[in-house]
């Protein structure tokens, strides 16, 4: 098994590295969950999903196979964290899926171990192998691009939580600074080049912005202008943390939609989480869980949108 992690050039060569590479694929370490992850006809890993074990299978199957279909997948990995009692129900589910996509690997990881469900593999023997991460150089790579893997999905609760000490400067900074701004576009671009250069915004620079994405004008600009580079990922969490809660919701859903850029659903939900909870009914908050939703790769939406397209039309 030769496979080429999107959108970084890191090769998985087998199992080893494929478990490896599965909680940077998520974003954190799945746990008593199934997981499924798809391979194009090119042989780039694009995605993945992560499904509670409690799930009934029929639910698994619907969404990995929705999921394959959206992702264009040539191929499906199964992969099953959780007790090694329940190998006969993964592999049932494994066989279920391969009538949407081509399952190419059913494994199960277990308390350090990992047992290949095909029939007759030789890839591990009958009591498993020994599962060490380390010995794959795929963690550092990632971990050199920017990708993380938080212990569990709900550790990304704590990196878009609020700072009270940061929220109450940037509150004091708005105060001081006028309602409105007269060109919140390049407001917002003056902010995004400050972080370009690797600076982080004062709590003065911080306000301005917070008044430039109040407008529609300087709102459309930042998530025009919002891919999934690294500093931009920097630039929105630490805005949606630093931001009084009344403000919250752009500064979330921009960095919602810059964790999707990059490969990070499980990030991107929870930000989005923060912005509809902050402001229910918002506009950009609902484009972006529809793009959620869709399973749409990433690199195959044009971004920025050409004028006059609709983004809805295209998730159609």
């Amino acid at each position: 098994m030769i496979v080429v992690l999107d959108p970084a050039p890191s090769v998985v060569r087998g199992p080893a590295d494929l478990l490896a590479a599965i909680p940077y694929v998520l974003g954190y370490h799945p746990h008593d969950s199934v997981v499924v992850v798809f391979v194009t006809g090119e042989g780039r890993l694009t995605c993945g999903l992560s499904v509670g074990r409690q799930a009934p299978d029929e639910f698994i199957i619907a969404e990995s196979s929705t999921a394959a279909a959206r992702a264009d997948a040539a191929l499906a990995f199964v992969v099953y964290y959780g007790a090694l009692s329940n190998r006969e129900r993964i592999a049932g589910l494994a066989e279920a899926l391969s009538m949407a996509v081509t399952v190419a690997a059913c494994l199960l990881v277990d308390e350090g171990r990992y047992y290949c469900l095909n029939d007759e593999c030789p890839c591990t023997p009958e009591h498993g192998a020994v599962l060490d991460p380390s010995r794959s150089v795929i963690a550092a790579e990632m971990t050199l691009r920017g990708r993380v893997a938080l212990p569990s999905r709900e550790h990304f609760d704590s990196v878009v939580a609020p700072d009270p000490d940061a929220q109450s400067r940037t509150a004091a900074a708005l105060s001081r600074v006028p309602e409105q701004v007269s060109d919140a576009v390049a407001v917002v671009q003056t902010s995004l080049d400050i972080a370009s250069a690797g600076d982080r915004l004062s709590d003065e620079q911080a306000a301005h912005l917070v008044v430039a994405l109040s407008d529609n004008d300087g709102r459309s600009a930042a998530w025009q202008a919002t891919t999934g580079e690294i500093w931009q990922h920097d630039l929105w969490l630490d805005m949606t943390r630093r931001v009084p809660p009344t403000c919250v919701a752009t500064p979330a859903n921009l960095a919602a939609w810059s964790a999707w850029r990059r490969r990070e659903p499980a990030l991107a939900w929870a930000a989005l989480s923060q912005a509809v909870q902050a402001e229910p009914d918002n506009t950009l908050s609902h484009l972006i869980g529809l793009v959620l939703s869709s399973g749409i790769n990433p690199a195959t939406l044009p971004w920025p949108l050409t004028d006059g397209t609709d983004l809805e039309d295209l998730l159609q």
